[in-house]
C-alpha cells in the first residue's frame, strides 16, 4: 500500500509512505526518485540493524521501531522490533516498512496541520523521536514485572522459575538497550545537521530510553544475584540443620556401635547397671554436645 502526503507550500515536501511492498514496486520507487540499488536492497532484509548513510545527497536511514505485538517470549531484535527505512532529499521523504505503523500516519496529518511545513531534518527527527518513544510501553511493563518478582522473591512459597524469569527480562532489555545503542550514530549525524528545539527533543528522548534500559538491566542483574544468594542461604541453613542432627547422633552411634560388638571378653557386658549407664552416658553426652552449640550460638 502507497500513501503520498503533498504539501503545497514552497517550504513544502512530498511524503511518499510504503507498507508492505513488492520487490517490484520498490524497484519502480528506487527508479522513479533515483535510489541506489544497495539501499533499496537493504530495505529488503527484515533483520538490518539501524544506520545512517548519505548516498548522492540522498539520507538513508534504517530505524528499529518496538513492535507492540511483539510475544512476551522473544528476546531478539528480529522478534522485538520492526524495521523502518527512510529515504529523505530535498522536497521528498519516503518510509518503507512492513507492518502498519499508525504514527506515520498522524505525524503525517501533524504535518499537513502545520502553518509553516517542518524542513527535511526536522522531519526526520520527529520520525525517529516517535521511533525512540516506542521503548516507553516495554520499558514499564519489564519494570512493572520486575518489581512484581521482586516482591514475590522474598515470600515463603515464591513462584516458580523465578531465575528464569529474571533472565528473560535482563535478556530482553539488553536486547532493546542494544538497538538503541546502535541508533546512537542516527543522533549523531541528525545533529550535524539540525539545531534547535525539535533536535534537543529527540536527544532528551533517546538519552531517557537508554537510561531506564540501563537501569533495567542493573536491577534484573542485582535481583538474580540477590535470588542465588536467598537460594544459597537456604540451601546452608538445611545443611546447618544437618550437621548438628549429625553431630548429635555421631558420639550415640559411637558408642552403640562399641556395645553392639560381639566379643565374649567385654568386661562391661556382665555389669548388672551396664544397660542403665550407656544410656545415662549416651544422655550426658547429648546435653554437653546441646550446651556446646547453644554457646558457639549455632543453635
Amino acid at each position: 500500500m502507497i500513501t503520498t502526503l503533498q504539501e503545497k507550500e514552497s517550504a513544502g515536501f512530498t511524503w511518499i509512505d510504503v507498507e508492505n511492498p513488492t520487490p517490484n514496486e520498490l524497484n519502480d520507487i528506487a527508479l522513479k526518485y533515483n535510489l541506489h540499488y544497495t539501499s533499496v536492497q537493504d530495505c529488503l532484509e527484515p533483520d538490518h540493524l539501524p544506520k545512517y548513510e548519505v548516498i548522492d545527497d540522498v539520507v538513508f536511514i534504517i530505524a528499529r521501531i518496538y513492535d507492540q505485538n511483539a510475544k512476551a517470549d522473544e528476546l531478539n531484535i528480529n522478534g522485538l522490533t520492526r524495521k523502518i527505512a527512510i529515504f529523505s532529499a530535498d522536497g521528498l521523504v519516503i518510509t518503507i516498512h512492513r507492518s502498519p505503523q499508525p504514527f506515520l500516519h498522524h505525524l503525517q496529518d501533524r504535518c499537513a496541520a502545520m502553518k509553516h511545513s517542518p524542513g527535511r531534518f526536522q522531519l526526520l527527527a520527529l520520525i525517529m523521536d516517535k521511533v525512540f518513544m516506542s521503548y516507553e510501553n516495554p520499558i514499564a511493563k519489564i519494570t512493572e514485572l520486575l518489581e512484581f518478582y521482586e516482591d514475590r522473591m522474598f515470600l515463603k512459597n515464591r513462584l516458580p522459575n523465578l531465575l528464569q524469569h529474571f533472565y528473560q527480562l535482563k535478556r530482553k532489555s539488553s536486547t532493546l538497550r542494544r538497538t538503541i545503542l546502535v541508533s546512537r550514530d542516527i543522533i549523531n549525524k541528525l545533529g550535524e545537521n539540525l539545531k534547535g528545539p525539535i533536535m534537543q527533543d529527540l536527544k532528551d528522548t533517546y538519552v531517557e530510553v537508554e537510561t531506564h534500559l540501563d537501569q533495567l538491566i542493573e536491577s534484573a542483574s542485582n535481583l538474580t544475584a540477590t535470588y542465588i544468594s536467598l537460594a544459597s542461604q537456604k540451601t546452608n541453613e538445611v545443611m546447618r540443620v544437618l550437621t548438628i542432627f549429625s553431630v548429635f547422633f555421631m558420639p550415640l552411634t559411637f558408642i552403640v556401635g562399641v556395645y553392639g560388638m560381639n566379643f565374649e571378653n567385654m568386661p562391661e557386658l556382665k555389669t548388672p547397671h551396664g544397660y542403665l549407664v550407656t544410656w545415662l552416658v549416651m544422655i550426658i553426652v547429648t546435653i554437653i554436645v546441646y550446651f556446646w552449640f547453644r554457646r558457639k550460638k549455632w543453635l
